[in-house]
């Protein structure tokens, strides 16, 4: 018993080795009264953390935080600033002039950036170690195939060479990836219930053990389905139009129809059709409808499978009052705009025979104002049965009213749904399981933190989707660095917009180098897999741009809707789109981003404007084309590892693939000149020239290589 429990204390004690105290103050502008304060952050899920106010007028917490990057806000006198790097009501320019910079917070405006490091161990000084292992933990054990992955972290520099001991078998470790003081240590061994220990030899020579631990074989898995994919989203209503004879069906589902409070404000309005070439109005995002629909993504099925798409994402397809269907109306039908059950049966079966897996939109924080229960609540107020299903402040109320009701961001079509009322969980689950048992592959959740007993209800709903379907894949809308979020009882893959948007956009963009160089982009990609657990990476759905942002070329500079996009902007969309390709996991391509189109999305959404195939640039669309089909034929982008190489002014490189003969080294430099990158021994062969590098590598300018081991 003593024994056991020291190993669980020596557990405990690495788990912390690596914290850093981090103090947060907030010093408010001279003539505002403030409150209070708290601070709210990627740190704290986003929750509360009071601060505590100070003699001078300041307000202050310290945090104890892992090596990272962490995006956050002061929440004051319970309002949101806007922009944390510029905002006239609580501090100009910055908020607080300690962060190390912001970042977009997906809703106009800006986080702040805080980053923490970990002391780096010098040579010439004392070797910490500052070793951590949790062996309950995915981040540090999951499992891929038919092997394990087994890591650790230390303080950079701190380590010469370690194994992870196996009963009698040892297996030698290898430095996997570096960031912010903190370096990863990986080994994978074969699967299977076992005790192991870890040998590290210091950088000084001294030897330290660390162990037992335990895996009991039953870990956090990778679906093995999932890997060297290539994924396209689909926003069905503005995809293609291969049936014109629902079209008007929009027009009877429309929230306008339900909405009293707008009916009465507004009563000339009525939703609008529109050409598939229409002009944009201001209703484009919600209640402009050009036709697109089911019959219309099945007739581009040659297209998608020609492009090598091998997994869709689709928008919501369930009867809704809107363009974008987030709105649903009835979670158990085909929105008549779209088709009907019959439709998405040959839908599915289609896309299955062209060897494309198919997951679907699902929103439980909230329904329409046209669901039938919400209907009934306006109707009977506490005599309906559904009463409870909603926070309902006030009755009688009309519809549209946000005061009466509880509604996602205050928007008044969105009431919100009370998932901790076990009646609402259990409907919301038996939906989730019907059309995965229809066909559908896997379920996208829309806003999964903002329900109510949020992890409790994902825990019970990916146990009862894997009864119906052991290989079901399941993520979960979240933009921030989340790995508390995936893992066993969570989420097989978050939507890595933390990867893509803050890390591989970023780069592409080039500008400012100060900003988007080599070495930040390294050491972004480097924290995000070193956070995320293997298992996750191998199935990790990344994408840059989706029907939420702005279109990829616009965010590289291509320029707003209507607008002729330069050679420079194009280069650098192809080189987003191989920096994508070459992450662990699925890149997912918003439709009619590999076509070169521009869209903002402020305003109206102009990202969802109807695809017009006819100006599809093709030679954007061969570059997707060209690498899906690499990662169909490269065994190394399907596996889940990743290994830190290079990062310094426009270059950017990488391994891909376990450390041997399938290994790869994808190369890329964001500059419009050309660059000289060193390369480590051996040979390096171009997989598209056929050309091998020694010693060193020419990158012409905006470019990109894949380099196979020789």
């Amino acid at each position: 018993m003593r024994r056991w429990m020291a190993i669980v204390l020596a557990m405990l004690v690495s788990g912390l080795a690596l914290a850093v105290p981090v103090t947060f103050t907030y010093q408010p502008p001279e003539g505002l009264d403030v409150r209070s304060v708290s601070l709210r952050g990627s740190f704290n899920s986003w929750g509360e953390t009071p601060m505590k106010q100070n003699p001078d007028g300041s307000w202050s917490v310290t945090l104890d935080l892992d090596p990272g990057e962490y995006a956050y806000k002061f929440f004051i006198n319970g309002q949101w600033p806007k922009d944390m790097c510029n905002d006239e009501t609580f501090g100009h320019p910055m908020v607080d002039p300690k962060a190390d910079g912001c970042i977009d917070d997906g809703f106009g405006g800006q986080n702040a950036v805080r980053i923490v490091a970990a002391p780096v161990v010098r040579k010439s000084g004392p070797v910490e170690l500052g070793f951590k292992h949790e062996a309950g933990k995915a981040t540090f054990v999951s499992e891929v195939g038919e092997k394990v992955s087994i890591r650790f972290w230390a303080n950079e520099g701190s380590v010469a060479k370690a194994s992870v001991i196996v009963g009698e078998t040892a297996y030698p470790m290898h430095r996997q990836l570096v960031f912010r003081g903190t370096e990863v240590w990986r080994a994978s061994v074969p699967s299977g219930a076992f005790s192991y220990r870890f040998e590290v030899e210091k950088a000084n020579g001294a030897t330290k053990r660390f162990g037992p631990y335990r895996y009991d074989g039953k870990g956090f898995k990778a679906i093995p389905w999932v890997a060297g994919r290539a994924g396209y989203q689909i926003f069905p209503e503005r995809f293609w139009n291969g049936d014109p004879s629902n079209d008007r069906a929009a027009l009877a589902s429309d929230e306008y129809n339900f909405n009293q409070v707008w009916q009465e404000k507004d009563p000339s309005f009525s939703p609008q059709l529109s050409p598939w070439n229409g002009p944009i109005t201001p209703e484009l995002c919600c209640h402009e409808y050009f036709g697109g629909d089911l019959a219309g993504i099945e007739q581009k099925i040659p297209y998608l499978k020609a492009q090598g798409v091998s997994l869709v994402y689709l928008n919501p397809i369930f009867e809704s009052g809107s363009a974008h269907g987030y709105d649903t109306h009835d979670y158990m039908k085909v929105s008549a705009k779209f088709g009907d059950k019959a439709t998405l049966r040959r839908l599915i079966d289609a896309l299955h025979a062209a060897g494309i897996k198919v997951i679907f939109d699902f929103v439980p924080n909230h329904t329409g104002l046209g669901f039938w229960a919400f209907r009934d609540v306006v109707e009977k107020g506490p005599n309906s049965p559904y009463w409870n299903w909603y926070f309902i402040k006030k009755w009688p109320f009309k519809p549209g009213d946000a005061s009466a009701y509880e509604a996602w961001w205050g928007v008044p079509s969105l009431p919100k749904l009370n998932t901790g009322n076990p009646a609402v969980r259990r409907y919301l689950i038996e939906v989730a399981k019907y059309w995965v048992g229809f066909g559908f592959d896997g379920v996208r959740v829309d806003v999964p933190t903002e329900l109510i007993a949020a992890k409790d209800f994902f825990k019970e709903l990916k146990a009862e989707l894997k009864k119906v379907k052991p290989d079901v894949y399941l993520v979960g809308e979240i933009w921030d660095l989340r790995p508390d979020w995936v893992g066993g009882d969570g989420f097989d893959s978050l939507m890595n917009y933390a990867l893509g948007r803050k890390v591989l956009l970023t780069y592409a963009k080039g500008k400012p180098q100060a900003f988007a160089n080599g070495k930040r982009a390294l050491l972004g990609i480097s924290e995000f897999y070193a956070k995320m657990p293997e298992a996750s990476a191998a199935m990790g759905f990344n994408l840059i741009a989706s029907h939420d942002t702005s279109r990829l070329l616009t965010d590289l500079g291509g320029g707003k809707f209507g607008d002729v996009p330069g050679p420079e902007a194009k280069k650098r969309e192809a080189l987003a789109f191989a920096l994508l390709f070459s992450m662990p996991g699925v890149p997912v391509v918003w439709q009619g981003d590999e076509c070169a189109f521009l869209g903002e999305k402020d305003p109206y959404d102009k990202q969802r404007y109807p695809i017009q195939w006819q100006d599809c640039d093709q030679e954007m669309a061969g570059t997707y084309r060209l690498l899906a089909a690499l990662r169909r034929d490269l065994k190394a982008l399907a596996s889940p590892v990743i290994r830190g190489y290079y990062g310094k002014g426009p270059l950017l490189a990488f391994f891909r693939g376990e450390p041997g003969p399938d290994e790869l080294l994808v190369v890329f430099n964001n500059a419009e000149k050309e660059a000289v990158m060193p390369l480590p021994p051996g040979g390096w062969q171009d997989v598209l020239e056929i050309r091998t590098f020694r010693k060193e590598v020419e990158m012409p300018p905006l470019s990109w290589r894949y380099l196979r081991k020789r």
